[in-house]
């Protein structure tokens, strides 16, 4: 389930860049192409050991990076040698009607600066904020939380947890009490059973 949820939303995030300049079977071809961009990039993360519990980043980053290529790639609203940019009209230099023809490598080039200029403002804004997270201790759980889980450990009731084979620790619960063993007398009869 986690999977097909995650492929209808990497198609989603892979036409959102484009998505006020393709035509509707380049929109359908970015989108399942998504999806596919996002079963690798998970697949990649798993061969990697980089730990994405809900494929954020294949999801967002790497569907975001294709649909930002995509835009350009497929920007055909006027013929394959313009390029539109944002709507139905062809770019025309500044006190003309005529489109500029040529320059769809040029917008290739530009979405990939793009691309790359996220990607460094993300990064260091991002490792800022978790290198000032671990440098006061809060960027990691406890060993005992890690062990028991987040959500049985800090949600409740821990029964909502509770599927069929699968225990939830209870956590915070008071320990059982010891079972007593019954009194015998000689023969082995127990006196104090209930």
């Amino acid at each position: 389930v986690g999977g097909l949820c995650n492929g209808i939303l990497a198609g989603l995030v892979s036409i959102t860049a484009g998505c006020a300049n393709m035509e509707c079977g380049s929109a359908v071809l970015t989108g399942l192409l998504g999806g596919f961009v996002y079963q690798a990039a998970s697949m990649l993360l798993v061969k990697l050991k980089i730990d994405d519990p809900v494929d954020a980043c294949p999801v967002h980053g790497f569907c975001g990076i294709w649909g930002v290529l995509a835009a350009a790639f497929f920007d055909w609203g006027k013929g394959v040698d313009y390029f539109n940019g944002s709507g139905w009209s062809c770019k025309t230099p500044e006190g003309s009607t005529a489109c500029i023809e040529g320059i769809g490598g040029t917008m290739i080039g530009s979405n990939m600066i793009l691309i790359l200029m996220v990607c460094l403002w993300s990064g260091v804004l991002s490792g800022s904020a978790f290198c000032i997270l671990k440098c006061t201790g809060l960027l990691r759980i406890s060993e005992e939380v890690e062990d028991t889980g987040m959500d049985s450990h800090h949600h409740s009731p821990p029964k909502a947890y509770a599927f069929p084979n699968v225990v939830a620790p209870e956590v915070n619960a008071p320990p059982k009490p010891a079972p007593v063993e019954p009194e015998r007398d000689v023969e082995g009869y127990a006196h104090n059973e209930v």
